[in-house]
């Protein structure tokens, strides 16, 4: 009878040693630089951001109280109150940033959606001979009302469901998606917005300020803010 094999493994098992577990794959010189690199970019990206509302709002607490002080150094109280301004900026920075993120979020499908509808519109109306520039340019508007729309403003929508259904919607909401129209037509005149917004996709949102538009009144303009259903029941609907 010849010699019997024995697995190494079955032996440590039994005698209570260590198993060998299956072994972890390598990783190669370009994705440890991959990684690597994109640690390094998250880093910096973390170094240039503003400071968390919190961490602000906290400064402020102790610089303030340290001016409350009466027996404060001169030079000292000058370079405190020179902080305190700092970090005011830094405060109001922070929170339009908090609103601007909110609302991209919120507002990001009804925006898509609505871009998607108007540049079929604009094909379609660009194949028509002659093409009605009229109606031209107002398409180009709405292009840019989206596209451009204060970033930290009630999206309205150009296309709410009330429109769809051959409905009125609130005057005040009309009132408001016309003063925004205006906004970006006075813009496009003078070259702060893109003419012919369609050709230059890639550049888009809040490069203009946004002025001389009244305060939001609590609900007034919640049934102009869409929240879509379906993107079919969308396009359905179109003229």
């Amino acid at each position: 009878m010849g010699p019997t094999r024995t697995d190494s493994r079955k032996a440590n098992r039994k005698e209570g040693g260590p198993v060998a577990g299956p072994s972890k794959p390598r990783q190669d010189g370009k994705s440890k630089k991959h990684a690597n690199k994109h640690r390094a970019k998250h880093t910096l990206q973390e170094a240039n951001a503003t400071p968390g509302l919190q961490k602000i709002k906290a400064s402020l607490r102790q610089t303030r109280r340290l001016l409350a002080k009466d027996n404060l150094a001169g030079d000292v109280r000058a370079e405190t109150e020179r902080r305190l301004k700092a970090l005011e900026t830094d405060l109001a920075a922070a929170e339009r940033g908090k609103k601007e993120r909110t609302m991209a979020v919120r507002y990001h499908k009804v925006k898509f959606f609505e871009r998607q509808k108007v540049l079929r519109k604009l094909t379609q109306v660009k194949k028509q001979h002659p093409v009605p520039e009229e109606a031209l340019h107002t398409l180009r508007v709405d292009l840019n009302y989206i596209l451009h729309y204060p970033k930290t403003k009630k999206y309205i929508s150009l296309f709410p469901p009330e429109l769809r259904k051959g409905e009125s919607s609130e005057p005040s909401v009309d009132t408001g998606r016309e003063q925004v129209r205006e906004w970006v037509r006075q813009r496009m005149e003078t070259g702060e917005m893109a003419a012919e917004p369609e050709l230059n996709l890639d550049s888009r949102g809040g490069g203009v300020d946004w002025e001389g538009v009244p305060s939001d009144k609590p609900g007034s303009q919640e049934n102009a803010m869409m929240e879509l259903d379906e993107q079919d029941d969308f396009f359905d609907n179109e003229e």
